[in-house]
């Protein structure tokens, strides 16, 4: 029974330590629709080999507490998008690119063919999550 609970309980810690914050859809386009998103300004991930993040520096955010603050971009933030079908997709944060009304960004660092691509007017939500991975960007 112990067991039981234990196993229960390591989850809801996992998911109570990361911070979430969200961005309205509006505030999002406003803040990256005029992103130059050149690769040759990108910084390797440590532990990735093919995986290159855009240097998007800085974001605007609402914490749960309704404050507004700004967050640093780092490789461990990852940003689930939820569309007006209720259907949600989950990416890296350092990946998205927001392009002629297009969000389009990874699901996985190693496999960059595992592209999401979302047409803009249809994302409702965005919510931006520090994940608490150790991964960092490589010097």
């Amino acid at each position: 029974m112990k067991l039981k609970y234990s196993l229960l309980f390591v989850p809801c810690l996992l998911f109570l330590s990361c911070k979430t914050y969200t961005v309205t859809p509006e505030s999002f386009k406003s803040q990256f629709s005029n992103v130059d998103y050149d690769l040759s300004t990108s910084k390797s991930i440590s532990g990735s080999i093919y995986y290159n993040g855009f240097q998007i520096k800085k974001i605007n955010v609402v914490d749960k507490n309704g404050e507004t603050q700004m967050l640093d971009n780092a490789p461990s933030l990852e940003m689930r998008v939820t569309l007006n079908n209720g259907k949600r997709n989950h990416f890296y944060f350092d990946s998205m690119k927001l392009k002629n009304d297009t969000l389009t960004g990874y699901k996985a660092r190693l496999l960059p063919w595992m592209t999401v691509k979302i047409p803009f007017s249809e994302v409702v939500k965005i919510e931006i999550q520090e994940s608490g991975k150790k991964i960092k960007y490589m010097n």
